[in-house]
């Protein structure tokens, strides 16, 4: 006797197939398909094999972009964790610094106390060495110019004017001084003339 499944055996053949179709082809290419077959049904007419193509091909998508939504998920939520792993370890690293720093001027204190140039251990020697020179500015106003920069920030159109209005002389000695140069897309001004309708290339 004939077994009657009332197309339940296709149902589940076609949601195998949709799964399959989710894990082997990339975003793209289902969605790329799905516009194949929709075109396939307009131009043949809707068929019984576009017809069951179709459903497969939609079930897979939606899977599709399940998986791909729940990666993105995935994906933010590791690189949340890192931004909190990175405070974190960012917090221990000035802990340590920091407990580097009380110990070693104890260390000093010590030498000082002694009267002793260093200390002889099995296998370290503690001992006072000098450090790089450095500078500590008391009035920043009367620093001469010639020792600071400046950061400018101006539209490139106006740098460009700038330039063009400037002697070749003093235009290579200004370029030559550059000692760091950082053009930015304005984005928001792009989004304005657009707005107004101005074509932006």
């Amino acid at each position: 006797m004939p077994e009657h499944d009332n197309g339940c055996g296709a149902a589940v053949a076609e949601i195998a197939a949709s799964t399959e179709l989710a894990k082997d082809f990339t975003l793209f290419q289902i969605e790329e398909s799905l516009v194949l077959l929709a075109e396939s049904a307009e131009e043949e007419g809707l068929t019984a094999e576009i017809e069951r193509a179709l459903t497969v091909y939609l079930e897979g998508a939606a899977e599709k972009r399940d998986r791909v939504a729940d990666f993105i998920h995935f994906c933010e939520g590791m690189a949340e964790l890192a931004k909190t792993e990175g405070k974190r370890l960012q917090a221990r690293q000035k802990h340590f610094e920091a407990t580097a720093e009380r110990v070693s001027a104890m260390v000093l204190r010590v030498l000082d106390y002694l009267g002793v140039k260093k200390l002889e251990g099995r296998t370290n020697t503690l001992k006072k060495r000098k450090c790089p020179p450095s500078v500590k500015i008391i009035d920043e106003a009367k620093v001469p110019a010639e020792y600071k920069h400046i950061t400018v920030t101006l539209p490139l159109p106006q740098w460009q004017d700038l330039l063009a209005g400037t002697g070749e002389e003093f235009r290579k000695a200004v370029l030559s001084g550059i000692r760091k140069q950082e053009t930015s897309v304005e984005l928001e001004a792009i989004k304005q003339a657009l707005n107004l309708e101005r074509t932006v290339e």
